[in-house]
């Protein structure tokens, strides 16, 4: 079963950075074609995110499904290679990084596995929630797949059907059952997101989240961080953003060097306070849209560098993070360009703090990818 699951969570992480692409602009084929990935993954989803062991006709439901996922990746490849630069990260670079993911699930035992599977919804929202696009390509399934109602929540906001999504985050928030700080915050981050980010209306943001002021389960550490997100949605709907449709790229640059601060290398490894997070969101999403939409070539590096330095701050993704993906396709990708060093920088500090604060070794495979990266500078 290890084999089989290592390369789902292959298929799924390269159709989930891809599948935003297929709704807009796309050929009826390829939307037809990701009609059907969508249906087979969803099928099987309630799996990914269950808690128990699998039984022998779950694991042949997903040997199955991955055959047939397989097979519709192979035939939307062509496509997906033909999309422009600035509309997804590179297929061939996502390819290059699964190895070393699949390299480490595979010297593991499944229980470990489990962790990389439940990673899944962590990089299909990472990626859907960078355009506006609601589900249009299939109907999802229903609640009484999946063991909570945070689960489904979870389904709907990683598949874009947001109303749906919101619905049943506060299913789970206002139900009796005693929630640990993970359970209070994660649906409460996941509202933030689409209020701002994705939706752009941080007053409804604030409408919604004072509703769980007075939690029981709240600790002095939760309310704290509810607090700040609704200061900090308040303030963002005071200065007029949800009113922007479309930024320049000399507007995000503003807005960057002000949100961001002096930026410097390390400068992601400090966490952002709460009231930040919303703003940072809030940047995330228009650049974003910016880089799907409408960026330049030399304008790239510097979205994907912003980009980077919010992922890893906000901490929004419990279990996977796209930033070093961003870096290290500034530097690869751009290597002329002035920013790449920069990338090149921020990656290489990161990559020393991470390991070295846990009294680790840096991994000879990152350390082959520094080399590489170094050399695509000389």
């Amino acid at each position: 079963m290890k084999k089989h699951i290592i390369v789902l969570f292959t298929v799924i992480l390269l159709l989930t950075h891809v599948s935003f692409a297929a709704e807009k602009n796309a050929s009826p084929s390829l939307n037809a074609t990701m009609t059907e990935i969508g249906v087979t993954m969803v099928d099987v989803y309630p799996l990914y995110v269950s808690r128990r062991a699998l039984t022998d006709a779950e694991i042949n439901k997903i040997k199955k499904s991955l055959a047939q996922m397989i097979r519709l990746f192979k035939e939307a490849e062509a496509s997906i290679k033909s999309k422009p630069d600035g509309y997804q990260v590179s297929y061939d670079f996502i390819s290059q990084y699964l190895v070393v993911v699949a390299a480490v699930v595979e010297a593991r035992s499944m229980d470990f596995a489990r962790s990389y599977l439940l990673a899944i919804g962590e990089i299909c929202a990472s990626c859907h929630t960078q355009d506006t696009t609601l589900r249009t390509l299939f109907a999802g399934t229903t609640r009484d797949h999946f063991e909570n109602d945070f689960t489904y929540a979870e389904l709907n906001y990683v598949t874009r059907d947001y109303d749906t999504a919101i619905t049943y985050y506060e299913k789970f928030l206002d139900s009796p059952m005693r929630k640990t700080e993970l359970d209070i915050i994660l649906p409460l981050q996941r509202i933030v997101t689409i209020h701002t980010q994705i939706r752009n209306r941080p007053g409804d943001g604030v409408k919604l989240l004072k509703k769980y002021l007075s939690m029981k389960d709240h600790t002095p550490d939760t309310e704290v961080e509810l607090q700040g997100w609704i200061t900090g949605l308040a303030a963002l709907e005071a200065s007029g953003a949800s009113g922007i449709k479309q930024i320049s790229f000399e507007s995000l640059e503003k807005y960057a060097n002000r949100i961001l601060g002096n930026i410097t290398p390390l400068t992601s490894a400090r966490q952002a306070t709460a009231e930040e997070e919303v703003e940072r969101v809030w940047l995330r999403g228009q650049l974003y849209h910016y880089l799907n939409q409408r960026a330049k070539a030399d304008e790239i590096p510097k979205l994907l560098y912003w980009v980077s330095v919010i992922d890893r701050s906000i901490s929004y993704s419990y279990y996977f993070s796209l930033a070093d993906i961003y870096l290290k396709q500034c530097v690869l990708e751009y290597p002329k360009h002035i920013y790449a060093k920069r990338c090149l920088a921020e990656y290489k500090t990161y990559m020393h703090y991470n390991y070295t604060r846990r009294g680790l070794k840096i991994p000879s495979g990152i350390q082959e990818e520094l080399a590489q990266m170094e050399n695509a500078l000389k």
